[in-house]
């Protein structure tokens, strides 16, 4: 069940060396891990919980008691993995990172997110473990400018990407405004000319892969000779020289690549 510490757990199982997750802030000012909806619909319950109502507005008591949805489309795991499913406090799982050595890949997805998560993971010791990522430049800057420092080897004590659905013109001068260490794009905007430009610049690319039902739509639709994240679309998306993909399918790339 995705975003949640069995998830974490089954991933490090698998072989993983990093996961990603979603990170809002509660009225309690605890920070968890949930998906949340999209821009439109941010911190929604309404989908993934049939609650009319946003994740930031309750309390960590409130959140824990909450039900995944059994029926929603997004969850393509067995229904008691769902049905048993708990939202993790971030603490949780950056404790299971520090035992393990996992790297996370942390989204700043509600309002409110960047110090507190920074504080966090820099409380527990894991800055070398963990990527601030955001759709939002302003959340980027704002990590930046809370740490600004760098190693003696130059690069950011603090590592940060900027994440892109659709490639805007002005890609390089937004990443490059707010200082960002990489750049995250959809699978299919993964050319391999622009990833090429990215590392000349001097900063790390990931290629991300749409949820399971979106990725269904795109193979049945659109893509329809690689197949639902499998051996072609993978490899041809490593192609481009992107240095990290982000998949559903874990076990399918990681035997790929044995």
């Amino acid at each position: 069940m995705e975003n949640t510490l069995p998830a974490f757990r089954r991933a490090h199982e698998m072989g993983c060396d990093a996961v990603e997750l979603d990170v809002f802030l509660l009225k309690c000012g605890s920070l968890v891990v949930f998906h949340g909806g999209g821009p439109e619909k941010l911190g929604s319950l309404e989908e993934h919980c049939g609650v009319n109502r946003c994740i930031q507005d309750l309390t960590y008591d409130e959140a824990r008691e909450l039900k995944m949805k059994e029926d929603c489309e997004e969850f393509v795991c067995p229904k008691d993995k769902i049905r048993n499913s708990k939202i993790p406090r971030l603490e949780e799982v950056l404790e299971f990172a520090k035992e393990t050595g996992l790297k996370i890949y942390l989204e700043l997805k509600g309002p409110g997110t960047p110090e507190p998560s920074l504080r966090l993971v820099e409380r527990y010791g894991l800055l070398d473990q963990v990527i601030f990522s955001s759709f939002h430049m302003e959340s980027l800057k704002e990590v930046r400018d809370l740490q600004p420092g760098r190693k003696s080897n130059g690069k950011h004590e603090v590592l940060t990407a900027a994440l892109f659905e659709d490639v805007p013109s002005d890609l390089y001068e937004r990443v490059s405004a707010v200082d960002a260490s990489e750049i995250h794009l959809r699978y299919d905007t993964c050319s391999k000319e622009r990833i090429d430009t990215i590392h000349r610049m001097g900063m790390g690319t990931l290629a991300w892969l749409k949820s399971p039902p979106l990725m269904i739509r795109d193979s049945t639709e659109w893509y329809t000779d690689i197949g639902n994240e499998e051996e072609k679309l993978f490899q041809i998306v490593m192609n481009s020289g992107v240095q990290a993909i982000c998949t559903n399918r874990p076990d399918t790339l990681l035997n790929y690549l044995a």
